[in-house]
């Protein structure tokens, strides 16, 4: 992995160290474990991976207990690319969740809210009634599914506000004995390209 894309993984991981240094029980990464029987998601060739445990010590406050997996798409942390900001992730979770527009709104940002504060907090100024979700129930889907957009900053690379268009839904996975909540995010609007690789990349989750 170069440098350049490695970078979320360090700055997660040095957070997740300095929580536990400071006596927080949460697990890092590398100590996250799942169930005996794990289920099938495919890297796309050129994207990246990683894996943490839940809640993460940036948003100690998520109500989810788990394992988090992230699928990047390639370009994410370069503004000009088609894929920046764009990826997946999967929320594993031991317990079902509560899954309504109220709910998932103050889980993203909670979360969202945590990442830019611990990542980027000392070095760029964020306006904290900027962090908020706006979600709704899409009808008709074959899953319980929700759309929406997460207002939040990159506090990677330009320290600027960013727009994330939203999907999440919920998948029961009794092969594995999980819920899991599927969340595909990027700033290009549903109707771009960038959403087919997205979509694709979700649904080639195997759980069951």
């Amino acid at each position: 992995m170069n440098p350049v894309a490695s970078l979320f993984s360090q700055r997660l991981k040095f957070i997740v160290l300095a929580w536990f240094c400071a006596g927080c029980q949460a697990k890092s990464s590398s100590q996250a474990t799942k169930a005996p029987s794990d289920p099938v998601w495919p890297v796309p060739v050129g994207w990246q991976q990683e894996t943490f445990a839940l809640p993460p010590a940036f948003a100690p406050q998520l109500p989810y207990h788990g394992t988090e997996e992230l699928r990047f798409m390639p370009g994410f942390y370069t503004p000009a690319a088609a894929g920046f900001w764009s990826y997946d992730l999967v929320w594993w979770l031991e317990q079902p969740p509560a899954f309504d527009t109220a709910t998932v709104s103050t889980s993203l940002t909670t979360y969202f809210r945590g990442l830019a504060t611990s990542v980027g907090g000392a070095k760029y100024r964020f306006d904290p009634a900027r962090f908020r979700s706006v979600l709704s129930s899409a009808p008709g889907a074959e899953n319980a599914r929700l759309t929406g957009q997460v207002f939040t900053y990159d506090p990677f690379v330009t320290g600027g506000p960013i727009t994330l268009n939203v999907e999440a839904e919920l998948r029961h996975c009794p092969a594995v004995r999980r819920t899991a909540i599927m969340v595909a995010l990027s700033p290009k609007p549903p109707t771009d390209s960038v959403w087919a690789q997205l979509r694709a990349t979700a649904a080639g989750l195997v759980c069951n």
